[in-house]
């Protein structure tokens, strides 16, 4: 009961939730948390609250909750849904933290973010797919562009509607209004819901622009408006106007500017068209930027230097967008009818005419202006009755069409184009396409709506729009709606959303003609057509042709095919054209009741001279014979020709044209049920369709990206990619069918090797190998289309678009020694972990001549309130600067966030109020750095060579290596003459410090060896170091002074001549001398003591 597949989502948010809600799951994101509610209903029964709690007690009870994927070209993240069931409780809840779908506020280009709901996440149950918008960050909507604007009086006046959309969020939208000549003005509206719901908010601009033109402007009127990734372009009767940056501002008077074009009237904008190959700039690297081009359908006078214009943004310099001419080409008539610019391959694609020719010119761009080179050769249009009237691109591809009378498009960038769609009463004015289904619509001025898919060689007719305004437009999930205006809607527009796949299978390109089916194989059969027997009044033949390949032929009765390929031939004579069909299911025979002359004995007779049909000869029989009605049916005789039965000249003879007159077995008798008649004819009604196929190729991506996927590549990357395409619902397998074709769009910007094979199921297996090899940033699109797929397909192109650069979500890491929650380095208690420093307030690091001479400007834990830390010496009161708390006059004003509390870099400084604290001395501290991207993180090593400096010029520090490898060494003598610092193998690097209080390191990667500026900042607090010994510094100078007093008095005594060796020797001897004398005269005085006695 689980798996019922009748069951869907029903999703909302908070946000701009009213009675109106569109049918898709459209959720919003402003900068608060995201609120999700989620119900779920049966499509088939009445939605209701009884149901609804029904559905939620009967799944949560079973332990199953829904579960929400949010993902974007380049990233995705999984939700799940509280799994609570209370009281009166009718919906499942979810509530997620902004920052952990974006941590990003700034007004910016952003992409809208694709939702899938499941019941539980990996069970595919209930998949619900719809998106989300991040209001908040989408340029166009902050801006209150005018109060709003009541359109009931204008639409009696409306001749057309143009729409626009913004090329990150397609559901972002601007409707503008095209008036007749009795009404002036711009009018517009926008939608955030893709004009789903009725929330389209209407502006009146024209006081906007009349303020440049001095309020001169009573003819100005709207013929198109167009919105780039920051600004609105609007092309009026009186010039083309830019509007102001739309991401800065006042965000509600938005101020425009005119280009200014030479030599312009009124009527001559009349015949102009703007151009944009539209391209989102979320991320936007340095390469990309937006380009426009304005084209005038006319040829150019003496006043003006050119009539067709191109610029990039902010669109001020204007230049000519022709080639340059040939010599035998200057006196010819031409003409821009488009122009646009190939992101990919940086080149200019114009579509010209000349004289009565229409042609492609690639031209190459160097520093945003037209090259004298061309890329490709000029492509000529081979029909000279194609009626051109513009190109487009299809949205992160390389795929581009040029449309008019015709239909014609491009895999390689315009070197060579092919025919897809051939209209010879109707003109293609208006297209439309959807990044995520790959789907274009092209609309005629008749009203006809055709659709094709990216890549694929085959389109059908929608439906013809009986409304003379209107407009068709692609949500950003791919569904197709219809606009046109309304008086009595709420927001004065009629929206009707159309079904694909319904009006797929009602488009049939089957004509009024017979066929005569051939037998190849029991699998095969090859449909000859035979050339009207009567002529039609416009005498006009149809065929077959190469937009028949992968329609299904279905037969009324039972039986239908693929048609595999075409041809177009004269012979056999009078059939014009056949199709090989393969057959899926087998077509019926006319049995006896409808044909009695099958159970008749059937013989095959020549021609009679001059007359190229075969004779059929039945058998003698009353019952058993031909009918008039038998007239375009087909004999069939296995192994051997077949034959159309082009008229019946009795009941037992009729007149024949062979399939195959080579293979006409003469004069033989063939049984009943050794012959079969088949009706592919017209004369009973014809009963065959050519119609859509339905799907009956599959592909997988297995490596689970989306169909829009964005990949990064730096200097020296790999990537690889596997997809799969199996059959479903095919009569019989096909031995070693390709199924997949394989397009790169910029082959010269990366490797890109591919393997293929069949597995043991019949499914096609493509691997594709890409390398960046080359120090050159750019982007290219690889496209994988499924060759058999039908239209009805969910998906039948994959376009993964890979960037050679630097990855916005590539980081460098420092891996800290201790590893220790937010919620410690945030928390106001000093004790809160005894491996932090507290930092003082206005803390600033040491210098060379001492801690109590901070020379640095980085302050830490600043407080412009409180006094600076040791602030004793000039040179300490003369430096120092506040970033964070610059003209602050306390630090509750510094505006100081968590993120910037938790930061390292120096940039924040202001607002760091810890450190990692370790005790002296710091010796050997490995240092481990790691890099992290969008696939995960990876240790740092080779050819990554980083440079380690201290921010605050401190010295007392040193870098270990144990990793010298042999191309370090050739590294660092190569960048001595450009590097200040030594260079370093990160692995195996430690770090001793032989000094005291706060060290900050910064780390960066050398340039050339990554497209990103990688770097990374830690800082470490020496605690507990001893207070510095004098006793060195003392000895050291009373030792210098005694060795100058020696050097001194030598130099003294040898000016003065003073014999200090011959007094020293004199005094030396005069002290012996007494000594002797002394020593006599005590032994004189002994003796007589002893004579006495």
């Amino acid at each position: 009961m689980f798996t019922k597949t009748n069951k869907t989502f029903s999703c909302y948010s908070d946000i701009f939730l009213d009675d109106s809600v569109p049918e898709t799951i459209k959720l919003y994101l402003d900068k608060s948390d995201l609120v999700v509610s989620c119900y779920l209903f049966d499509k088939h029964e009445i939605d209701s609250e009884k149901s609804r709690r029904k559905n939620l007690v009967l799944y949560t009870s079973a332990g199953l909750a829904p579960t929400v994927e949010i993902f974007n070209s380049s990233y995705s993240k999984v939700f799940y849904f509280k799994m609570i069931m209370a009281e009166e409780q009718l919906t499942w809840s979810l509530n997620v933290p902004r920052q952990d779908i974006a941590h990003n506020t700034d007004i910016a280009p952003t992409e809208q973010w694709y939702v899938k709901f499941n019941m539980h996440h990996g069970l595919n149950m209930f998949t619900t797919e719809g998106t989300l918008l991040d209001t908040a960050r989408e340029p166009i909507l902050q801006w209150t562009l005018s109060k709003p604007s009541n359109i009931t009086a204008l639409i009696p006046h409306v001749i057309n509607v143009t729409v626009t959309k913004s090329p990150c969020a397609s559901d972002v939208a601007i409707i503008g209004l095209i008036l007749d000549d009795q009404v002036n003005g711009i009018y517009i509206g926008v939608s955030w819901s893709g004009f789903t719901a009725r929330n389209t908010f209407w502006s009146n601009l024209t006081d906007s622009i009349c303020s440049i033109l001095d309020y001169d402007c009573g003819e100005l009127s709207l013929l198109n408006v167009i919105l780039t990734n920051t600004r609105i372009v609007f092309l009026t009767t009186l010039g083309l106007f830019i509007s102001e940056d739309l991401r800065y501002g006042n965000f509600y008077e938005l101020k425009f500017s005119k280009t200014s074009l030479c030599g312009f009237e009124r009527d001559d904008y009349l015949q102009a068209k703007i151009w944009y190959n539209t391209q989102c700039l979320a991320n936007q690297e340095n390469y990309e930027v937006d380009y426009l081009s304005l084209s005038f359908d006319k040829d150019k006078t003496l006043s003006q230097e050119s009539t067709c214009f191109y610029s990039n943004d902010p669109f001020t310099q204007w230049l000519s967008c022709f080639p340059r001419r040939k010599q035998t080409d200057r006196f010819m008539s031409r003409r821009a009818v488009s122009f646009l610019i190939d992101y990919q391959q940086n080149t200019a694609i114009s579509f010209l005419t000349l004289q009565d020719r229409t042609l492609i010119s690639v031209i190459k761009l160097t520093d945003h202006k037209l090259n004298r080179r061309r890329k490709f050769p000029r492509f000529w249009f081979p029909d000279t009755t194609f009626v051109p009237f513009g190109m487009v691109f299809h949205p992160n591809s390389h795929f581009v069409y040029v449309y008019g009378s015709q239909v014609w498009f491009s895999e390689d960038g315009g070197n060579k184009f092919q025919l897809l769609i051939k209209l010879p009463r109707e003109i293609v004015v208006k297209t439309d396409t959807c990044v995520f289904t790959q789907s274009l619509i092209f609309v005629t001025d008749k009203g006809s709506v055709y659709y094709s898919k990216a890549g694929l060689h085959r389109y059908a007719k929608l439906t013809n729009i009986r409304y003379n305004i209107f407009n068709m437009n692609f949500d950003h999930l791919g569904d197709l709606y219809h606009i046109t205006l309304n008086e009595t809607a709420k927001d004065f527009l009629e929206v009707r959303r159309m079904d694909e796949k319904t009006l797929l299978q009602e488009d049939d390109l089957a004509f009024d003609g017979a066929l005569s089916p051939q037998y190849i194989t029991e699998e095969q059969i090859m449909f000859f057509y035979h050339n009207p027997l009567v002529l039609h009044s416009n005498n006009e033949i149809p065929q077959f042709y190469n937009l028949y390949i992968g329609k299904a032929l279905e037969y009324g009765l039972g039986g239908a095919g693929i048609i595999n390929k075409v041809f177009v031939h004269n012979y056999p004579p009078r059939f014009s054209s056949s199709a090989l069909v393969d057959v899926l299911d087998r077509f019926p025979i006319e049995t006896s009741t409808r044909s009695p002359c099958v159970l008749n004995t059937l013989t095959i007779l020549n021609r009679d001279p001059g007359s190229i049909s075969f004779k059929l000869q039945l058998g003698v029989s009353d019952v058993h014979i031909f009918k008039a009605s038998d007239i375009e049916k087909t004999v069939v005789i296995p192994g051997f020709s077949s034959f159309l039965i082009v008229n019946v000249t009795s009941s037992l003879t009729a007149l024949a044209d062979a399939t195959m007159p080579h293979r006409v077995p003469l004069n033989t008798a063939f049984q009943s049920r050794q012959w079969f008649l088949y009706d592919f004819g017209t004369t009973n009604g014809r009963q065959w369709r050519a119609v859509v196929d339905r799907c009956r190729y599959t592909i997988h991506q297995l490596d689970d990206l989306p169909v829009h996927a964005i990949k990064y590549l730096d200097i020296g990357s790999k990537l690889d990619f596997s997809f799969r395409v199996s059959p479903v619902n095919v009569a019989y397998p096909v031995f070693q069918m390709q199924l997949m074709e394989v397009i790169v769009g910029r082959p010269n910007l990366l490797d890109v090797d591919t393997e293929a094979y069949w597995d043991d199921t019949d499914s096609y297996i493509m691997k594709l190998h890409i390398q960046s090899i080359f120090f050159v940033q750019g982007k290219m699109s690889i496209a994988i289309i499924v060759t058999q797929a039908s239209l009805a397909c969910d998906v039948t192109t994959l376009i993964l678009t890979l960037k050679n650069s630097c990855s916005y979500l590539k980081v460098m890491h420092y891996i800290l020694p201790v590893q220790l929650p937010a919620s410690a380095w945030l928390s106001q208690e000093s004790n809160a972990s005894k491996q932090l420093k507290v930092l003082p307030v206005n803390y600033r690091p040491p210098s060379r001549l001492g801690i109590a001479v901070p020379l640095t400007e980085n302050f830490y834990n600043a407080d412009p309130g409180k006094p600076r830390m040791r602030d004793y010496f000039q040179g300490s009161k003369t430096s120092g600067s506040y970033k964070q708390c610059a003209n602050k006059k306390k630090r509750s004003e510094c505006g100081c966030t968590d993120n910037m509390k938790l930061s390292f870099f120096v940039d924040f400084s202001d607002c760091k109020e810890k450190a990692i604290r370790m005790k002296y001395p710091i010796t050997k501290l490995p240092l481990s750095f790691t890099i992290e991207n969008e696939d995960g993180s990876r240790n740092m090593t080779s050819p990554y060579f980083i440079t380690i400096t201290e921010v605050n010029n401190r010295t007392n520090w040193e870098i270990s290596t144990t990793n010298r490898t042999s191309s370090l060494l050739k590294m660092r003598a190569y960048l001595a003459h450009s590097l200040n610092t030594t260079l370093y193998n990160p692995e195996g690097l430690t770090l001793s410090i032989y000094g005291s209080e706060l060290f900050h390191f910064r780390v960066e990667t050398i340039p050339g060896v990554s497209f990103c500026s990688l770097f990374d900042e830690f800082q470490i607090y020496v605690d507990d170091a001893p207070l510095a010994f004098p006793g060195q510094y003392l000895i050291s100078s009373i030792t210098a002074v005694l060795i100058g007093f020696i050097i001194f008095l030598a130099f003294i005594m040898e000016v003065y001549e003073i014999q200090i060796w011959t007094m020293f020797k004199k005094r030396l001897q005069k002290a012996a001398t007494v000594k002797s004398i002394v020593s006599l005269i005590t032994s004189s005085t002994i003796s007589t003591e002893n004579n006495e006695k």
